[in-house]
């Protein structure tokens, strides 16, 4: 009785849940995926597809979708499916020892042709090892395709080349046509005032010839017909009846080799049917991973990150069967709304007015859901965070029966009594999706009742998002954490709703406001606003109000952050390139100095040489000697000095010394010293950057160096040369990072670091990366920049190969 009971509940889950999806209308979404596949059968695998359960399949899936759609992007033009034809049905007969006629036998020549084609450009599993994995099974019938294309012409016909026997018996078969063909022209010439139309007619595959009707007697033969009319016979004359004959026992023998080359071909396909159908399975495969990923990309989806845990993060979502309204039948573009669930809310309430898109919402998630355990793209503008949930659960639309004799608050409650009996029967992550809850009766009532089936829900389910108009349900937020509140965002000037979800705020009651708009008498609603209670409802009015002002005030703050943010970004580039042009025209300056200081240095060592042979000179006096010792202080000041100078004001930096930056003209801060590479971290303002001794010096002018350190032994560098392993010490996660942060959170790892670095930052609008390549290319100590393995993270990780 027990095993009778669970098989009955489990029965009744399967109807349950094949129910809650067809209120999703994801039958109507898997006939617009369907379109986009290449073949017939194409279309009939996606509208046949059942939505997996386990998690394994589901991202299985998705990983296939994945490695063909970037391979799709990358290739010079788009995979075709072309020359691939549903040959199971076929093969099925031959394996029952049937045989198929030659444009079957081609199709599946053409079939084989294909598989083959389609396998040198998907078949990697480097680059794409989901899809290799079962690309892999497909076994090369090239010798079966070579004996029926030489045996088949591409008309269907088959060929006199795949049998010698069968090109005697047809060039013999010609011959006696030919000879057929001379009798009946000469029985022509011979019989012209007897005949009607000199044209030779055909019937029953025999040529007959227009005879006058009362000239019938006058010749033997055959008469196969006659005119409507009844004026004309049509004749075979006897002289080409015995030709016919022959010609007709010839076409027989012809008809029978070619039956007999068709049973040895079909006998073939027999002897190879599993390969055959599996190569046709692996096709088929094939296609619906390139399906999915067409329709992916139309729908402007990103890839979900689908994982075992109750939360979602929904950006800029917007509903696929409204993208396709908006792009096949041009109604209105849809408004995008976000989902944020975290790991601890149980249950969102969903408020606001009629048509406001609080059902639409609902049955969002719930396609989401769907589409990601399907290996879909999500239409969403940031990577998509999802839950793997094989147990949703749906009460959508008016549950009126006649038959049954239930009223739509009946038909509610049965359906959610059921989805509460197969919570206690599930496996696995469940979401509930509830509209209305609790409407169709009293309103005191139902609204004590949508209250403890929603309290109810926390604990059976891992998350329920319920559509209501009672009021007291926004309150629960405030009283159990396991609540959150949603509203649909009203437009107070124009009191039309506005499409987009206001998350922790619940929604205002604007039956009054609507109403006193339209233009119902004042003192009706004076009368209304005095059977409410005014504190209260003012109270909790305000609130709300407060709540939405708030929001609002965060929203602009968070722009105007943006908005800051990226005119930093773009000061911070012209900072940068202004730094490394007057870096690069420091350099020449100095180098100008040199050569310059060099000159003086030459021509003061060529006056000092010429005074000292002035001196030696017998002829000079105690005069002369004076004034030459006065030059040669001149030349030692001059020239001297300055070195001098140099030694005694140079100094050497340390951390925590303020300094002054030479091509900006300002000052900063030493935070960090790199004595192997003698090079300064400085950090100035909002800004840090990397100097050599070159680039800056004291606040007073002194000229920094380095001291003599003695030669180190011992090494601290994470040297990963000889390993190819990604571990957590050569991996460095930079998501959501800017791209000038991302570079000294790097450029910190590269100090102590020699041999291959993961960088994980993710795919996102690809700016991160983009910047981040475009910066690594250009240091000198970076050998080569690569996308990872697709098992390693694949386009949003880069591997950075120190030297």
């Amino acid at each position: 009785m027990k095993e009778k009971s669970h098989y009955k509940n489990l029965l009744s889950h399967k109807s349950l849940s094949e129910e809650s999806i067809g209120l999703l209308e994801w039958d109507t979404l898997k006939t617009q995926i369907a379109s986009f596949a290449s073949t017939k059968m194409g279309k009939n695998v996606v509208l046949q597809f059942e939505i997996p359960t386990e998690y394994e399949i589901s991202r299985r899936l998705l990983k296939e979708t994945i490695e063909i759609n970037e391979l799709e992007k990358n290739l010079d033009k788009s995979i075709s499916f072309s020359g691939v034809f549903d040959i199971c049905k076929n093969i099925e007969i031959c394996s029952k020892g049937g045989v198929i006629n030659s444009s079957d036998l081609l199709e599946i020549a053409e079939t084989i042709s294909a598989s083959r084609n389609l396998k040198k450009i998907l078949l990697d599993f480097e680059q794409r090892p989901f899809i290799s994995a079962f690309l892999k099974g497909l076994i090369d019938h090239n010798q079966i395709e070579k004996i029926l294309k030489n045996g088949i012409e591409s008309n269907g016909r088959i060929s006199d080349r795949a049998s010698q026997k069968l090109a005697n018996l047809r060039q013999e078969l010609l011959s006696k046509k030919s000879e057929r063909r001379v009798l009946v022209n000469k029985f022509i010439q011979n019989n012209l005032p007897y005949i009607q139309d000199t044209i030779v007619g055909d019937r029953y595959g025999r040529p007959v010839l227009a005879i006058k009707v009362q000239y019938a007697e006058k010749f033997k033969g055959i008469i196969h017909d006659s005119s409507a009319s009844g004026n004309t016979i049509y004749l075979e004359p006897e002289s080409i009846v015995l030709k016919g004959n022959k010609i007709a026992s010839m076409e027989a023998r012809v008809a029978g080799e070619e039956f007999k080359l068709l049973k040895e071909w079909s006998h073939i396909i027999r002897d190879n049917n599993q390969s055959l159908l599996e190569m046709s399975n692996i096709l088929l495969r094939a296609e619906f991973s390139l399906t999915r990923s067409r329709y992916s990309n139309w729908i402007g989806g990103n890839a979900p990150i689908v994982e075992n845990s109750p939360i979602v993060s929904l950006m800029g979502f917007s509903h696929p069967l409204l993208i396709w309204e908006n792009k096949k039948k041009q109604a209105a573009k849809p408004v995008s709304i976000d989902f944020h669930i975290d790991r601890n809310t149980k249950v969102v309430a969903i408020t606001g007015p009629n048509t406001g898109g609080k059902t639409v919402a609902l049955k969002g998630l719930g396609i989401a859901l769907l589409m990601a355990r399907s290996g879909l793209f999500i239409p969403s503008i940031q990577k998509p965070i999802i839950p793997f949930c094989p147990n949703i659960f749906v009460d959508i639309g008016d549950d009126q029966s006649l038959e049954g004799n239930l009223s739509t608050f009946s038909g509610h409650i049965l359906r959610i009594k059921n989805i509460l009996e197969a919570l206690n029967n599930k496996k696995g992550f469940s979401v509930v999706l509830l509209d209305e809850i609790g409407s169709g009766t009293d309103p005191s009532e139902g609204t004590a009742l949508a209250i403890a089936l929603l309290k109810e829900f926390a604990i059976v389910s891992d998350i329920t998002l319920a559509t209501t108009h009672y009021g007291d349900i926004k309150a629960l937020k405030y009283s159990d954490n396991r609540f959150e509140n949603v509203s649909v965002a009203f437009d107070e000037e124009s009191f039309k709703p506005k499409y987009t979800l206001n998350w922790g705020i619940p929604g205002r009651s604007n039956a009054l406001s609507i109403s006193k708009r339209i233009g119902i008498n004042e003192k009706i609603l004076n009368n209304a606003s005095n059977y409410l209670k005014p504190k209260e409802v003012e109270n909790i009015n305000n609130i709300i109000k407060g709540l939405e002002e708030e929001r609002l005030k965060q929203q602009k703050s968070a722009e105007e952050a943006a908005e800051l943010i990226a005119r930093t970004e773009i000061l911070h580039d012209e900072i940068k390139n202004k730094y490394e042009f007057q870096k690069l025209n420091a350099l020449k300056i100095q180098e100008a100095e040199k050569q310059k200081l060099s000159k003086h240095i030459k021509e003061a060592q060529k006056e000092v040489i010429n005074l000292i042979k002035k001196l030696k000179d017998q002829n000079a006096t105690g005069e002369d000697a004076r004034l030459i010792g006065i030059r040669l202080k001149e030349i030692e000041t001059d020239h001297l000095t300055q070195s001098n100078v140099e030694r005694t004001t140079s100094w050497s930096p340390k951390i925590g010394d303020f300094i002054k930056i030479k091509s900006l003209n300002s000052s900063g801060q030493i935070i960090d010293i790199d004595e192997k590479a003698k090079s300064y971290e400085v950090k100035c303002g909002s800004f840090r950057s990397t100097l050599s001794i070159n680039d800056f010096e004291g606040l007073n002018g002194e000229k920094p160096k380095f001291k003599d350190s003695q030669i180190q032994i011992s090494s601290v560098r994470e040297d990963f040369s000889f390993s190819k392993i990604r571990t957590s010490k050569n991996t460095i996660d930079v998501r959501g990072m800017r791209v000038h942060e991302a570079e000294i959170i790097i450029e910190e790892k590269f100090k102590k670091f020699h041999g291959p670095l993961w960088i994980v930052h993710g795919i996102g609008t690809g700016k991160l990366k983009k910047g981040l390549r475009l910066w690594l290319s250009s240091l000198n100590y970076v050998d080569k920049v690569e996308d990872a393995e697709n098992n390693e993270g694949g386009a949003g990780c880069s591997i950075a190969w120190i030297k």
